[in-house]
């Protein structure tokens, strides 16, 4: 597991030995980060946080700021220590990271400092099961309140399994732009609708 591009690009991460987290093949943050295009000076949420490695090629890759939400503290503790590993590579400094234990669910007041305003980014790799009880990708995009709190700027990137059904607009306050699959996995990139 690698960023592989930008400031850090080639700098190996610390692998999770969980077997629920799936990190992010290159072909598919490769195809992520050049949709989402230039990220520099950009605020970066990264939901579902697991491993970090999304975030981290983020801040690689010119963000201003990430903030991390995972609510496993054994995954806090690995994305602590790749982020570590980022910050000493690049030189840059801690206040550009920001980590959090906590339920996805919970972005709009943990963060109420960023609603509807400096977000650029939201990368979100939900659990790919969902049930009625668990914050998914579509729980996620039906959220009112989590999309008022992302803001007219903000592009949610979300990873998901490429059978999913998701509630797009009119169902969803979210607008889907476009869409990539790759085998068992997709990428969503939406906008909240009318903005």
């Amino acid at each position: 597991m690698r960023i592989i591009s930008g400031q850090a690009g080639g700098i190996r991460l610390k692998p999770p030995e969980d077997r629920n987290i799936r990190p992010t093949e290159d072909r598919v943050k490769e195809s992520l980060f050049g949709t989402l295009g230039d990220l520099t000076g950009k605020i970066v949420i990264d939901l579902f946080s697991g491993s970090g490695a999304l975030g981290l090629e983020a801040l690689s890759r010119g963000a201003e700021k990430v903030y991390f939400i995972e609510k496993e503290r054994r995954h806090v503790k690995l994305i602590e220590e790749n982020a570590a590993l980022m910050l000493k590579a690049m030189n840059a400094t801690p206040s550009q990271i920001s980590i959090h234990c906590e339920d996805a669910k919970s972005a709009p007041t943990l963060l109420p400092d960023l609603a509807g305003g400096p977000i650029g980014v939201i990368l979100a790799d939900p659990p790919y099961a969902e049930t009625p009880d668990t914050y998914g990708a579509n729980a996620l995009i039906t959220d009112q309140t989590f999309a008022a709190w992302a803001g007219p700027n903000a592009i949610l990137a979300l990873e998901h399994a490429s059978a999913t059904i998701l509630r797009w607009h009119p169902l969803s306050p979210w607008e889907l732009l476009r869409e990539k699959e790759f085998g068992i996995r997709a990428l969503s990139f939406a906008k909240v609708a009318g903005c």
